[in-house]
């Protein structure tokens, strides 16, 4: 990491406290001597800025008053920096197809409190956002912290310069829902918006695994498949944040038309209900198989008994997981990018999806010079998207976008 530049030693003092602020934030227990030996900054620089991180309670320390032992040497723990339990916080929204979830969450990605509301129907926008409304009153009440902005976490297609919900398949017939604008006359509050699958990868690069890949792809495959995309550090969104809709790209151009408009679309094809008529079609012939005997499995189900060696949960997924590799071959060769994380519920932590597509990925590239296909399951499970929704915000913070 390497100081920042300015176009004046105003701007030079802010880009670089903001820097300090990110990795105290990020980071796990640094020192004054280590955040000078990363940034290049002069210890007397660094120990200026922490002062005013200090001041402004953005930043707390933390002193050990016993001796270790380290390098077979005594003396005494350096004060190291986290983020101050006087900070302002962020409010985190996320919406997703039967569920929404709202967090309270600070500069280090920490949840404070949260809700998380149930729905198999809406009867029209406006009951959702009430619902969600509701839930910001309430976190709000319960915390002695100051909230000073919203981040919502979408289904797409969303268009994040306007802030609106398009038009996402099966949402209960909601479209073109102003939500931020909603939000910032309701709380007062400045509120953004982001497609899910673009939160959770930056919620991998803030906070996750990826702090130090430069180039990779987020894969949501929990509701819908999308992807979220980060080139050299920063995520890619395109004109209107609708990039990454890789569920309704068309893997068969003579397929049946999807309700997006588009034929052939990989989510016509990659889904629990394809996946639940291939049990049926071949349950007879793996009687042992729990799946056997489910009426209706549902996704952990069929990750699970897959993760636990079951043939029939191994097949149907593994046939689920050619079509996602057919869409990502296409991607990968455009961005020439190599490493994966895929987010999705994951019972029993087990890897079976990334070890197929793994391999599916690699050997139709293997010809091509491409390098080393990786494929890591997600830091944070199937909950990337809510932590994005806050770390969204907190990465404009960082940024120097977003003043605190």
């Amino acid at each position: 990491m390497t100081r920042q530049k300015g176009t004046n030693n105003q701007d030079v003092k802010r880009q670089n406290k903001l820097l300090i602020l990110k990795m105290i934030a990020t980071g796990n227990g640094l020192s004054r001597v280590d955040i000078a030996n990363t940034t290049g900054l002069t210890k007397m620089t660094v120990g200026n800025l922490i002062s005013e991180l200090l001041e402004e309670h953005l930043i707390s320390e933390k002193s050990y008053d016993t001796e270790y032992e380290t390098e077979n040497k005594y003396g005494r723990r350096p004060v190291t920096f986290s983020v101050s339990d006087q900070s302002p916080c962020t409010l985190g929204i996320l919406i997703k197809r039967e569920l929404c979830q709202l967090i309270i969450g600070d500069l280090s990605g920490t949840i404070l409190d949260s809700i998380t509301y149930t729905y198999e129907s809406l009867g029209n926008a406006m009951e959702l956002l009430d619902l969600l409304y509701e839930g910001y009153l309430l976190l709000q009440s319960r915390t002695r912290r100051k909230i000073i902005y919203i981040g919502i976490s979408s289904v797409g297609p969303i268009d994040t310069s306007k802030g609106i919900i398009l038009n996402p398949p099966f949402f209960y017939g909601i479209h073109d829902l102003e939500i931020t604008d909603y939000f910032t006359k309701k709380t007062g509050l400045p509120t953004y918006l982001i497609n899910d699958a673009n939160a959770g990868a930056l919620a991998e690069k803030l906070y996750g695994m990826m702090g130090n890949v430069k180039d990779y792809i987020y894969l949501h495959i929990m509701n819908g498949i999308g992807i979220g995309i980060i080139i050299n550090d920063v995520l890619f969104e395109g004109s209107t944040g609708q990039s990454g809709e890789l569920g309704h790209t068309s893997i068969n151009y003579a397929g049946p038309k999807c309700d997006c408009g588009n034929q052939g679309c990989l989510e016509l094809y990659a889904n629990v209900h394809a996946m639940r008529e291939s049990i049926c079609e071949y349950r007879s012939q793996f009687p042992e198989s729990p799946l056997s005997s489910m009426e209706k499995p549902i996704w952990e189900d069929i990750v699970k008994a897959a993760n636990t060696g079951d043939s029939l949960a191994k097949m149907v997924l593994a046939e689920y997981c050619s079509y996602l590799s057919h869409a990502l071959i296409s991607v990968l060769k455009i961005l020439n990018i190599s490493t994966i994380i895929a987010g999705y519920t994951n019972p029993g932590r087990g890897t079976f999806i990334e070890e197929v597509l793994q391999t599916k990925l690699s050997n139709a590239l293997l010809f091509q010079n491409f390098g080393t296909i990786t494929v890591k399951h997600s830091f944070f499970d199937d909950n990337a998207p809510l932590i994005g929704s806050i770390s969204f915000i907190n990465n404009k913070i960082f940024n120097g976008e977003l003043p605190i």
